[in-house]
């Protein structure tokens, strides 16, 4: 047996287990007088570093290139994106596509702030930027969440680790400590994932590049007779595809639609021909 004080020692460490396994919303949910409140000083502290650590930017830039640069710089940025080692970046998405002859090209990457104008220099060369979109997206909440969450965590663990040394526990009482702290540690884990997200999208900077060529040149290369010639093949041999399939459609139904309209017609041709009798007689 336990001494009655090791038995409320392990009580009142086993207690906040579950506090640590609500999530952040369900901390905020509680009432306010359980919540501490900041002071004004911590108030303002936190709101500048709200202000100038905890946004996350993303820029959409919008390029037009001549036809023939438009997929040699598509590649010229990704090699370059591949290549860097100084502003650390990361090449998420990239896709070339033509259609009607008409190119268009989309890159998608994430690096420091400092290298945002330099790549879109870069993709810029010899065309002209069209459209550039800037937007910014506050993580102060998250971090502070996810910072008080750690917090509360660490200490948790490390409170049933120094419990665990404790030679007068029982087996059992050893295996729901360990569970305890095996769970604690898995929070932890998965907290510091969202944490490192989270500072990882404030550290850098979310760059898209859509490359296309100008408009007038597309208009320009727009020829609808010629290409209502070059696609007559393709769409006639789908008219007649459409055909076969209405007529594979209906053949099935003739079985039924023919007997039914024959039976119908000697049905009448019954009606008629009693009729006659009766008004005979």
């Amino acid at each position: 047996m336990l001494a009655n004080g090791h038995f409320w020692l392990l009580l009142s460490l086993l207690a906040p287990a579950g506090c640590t396994r609500t999530s952040i919303e369900q901390r905020a949910a509680a009432p306010l007088y359980l919540q501490t409140a900041p002071s004004q000083a911590e108030s303002v502290n936190s709101e500048q570093h709200r202000t100038t650590d905890s946004l996350a930017y993303e820029h959409t830039v919008s390029i037009e290139l001549s036809k023939a640069l438009l997929p040699t710089r598509v590649r010229e940025i990704q090699g370059a994106c591949q290549t860097d080692k100084q502003f650390g970046c990361t090449l998420l998405d990239m896709s070339v596509h033509s259609a009607e002859d008409i190119p268009n090209g989309s890159i998608r990457i994430r690096l420091a702030p400092a290298g945002v104008e330099a790549f879109i220099g870069l993709a810029s060369q010899n065309g002209k930027v069209t459209a550039r979109i800037t937007h910014a997206e506050d993580l102060a909440q998250q971090v502070g969440d996810t910072e008080r969450e750690l917090t509360l965590l660490t200490t948790h663990r490390d409170r049933l680790s120094k419990f665990m040394e404790d030679k007068s526990l029982k087996v059992e009482q050893l295996i729901a400590v360990s569970k305890e702290l095996a769970a604690a540690q898995t929070q932890i884990e998965s907290a510091s994932t969202v944490q490192a997200n989270l500072h990882r999208r404030i550290d850098t900077n979310l760059l898209t590049l859509n490359l296309s060529i100008p408009q007038n040149v597309a208009l320009a290369q727009r020829t609808p007779i010629r290409d209502a010639f070059s696609s007559f093949g393709s769409e006639f041999t789908e008219a007649i595809a459409q055909v076969i399939r209405f007529v594979a459609v209906l053949v099935p139904w003739l079985f039924l639609i023919i007997p039914g309209v024959v039976l119908i017609r000697l049905f009448w041709r019954g009606i008629g021909r009693w009729l006659s009798r009766r008004d005979a007689s």
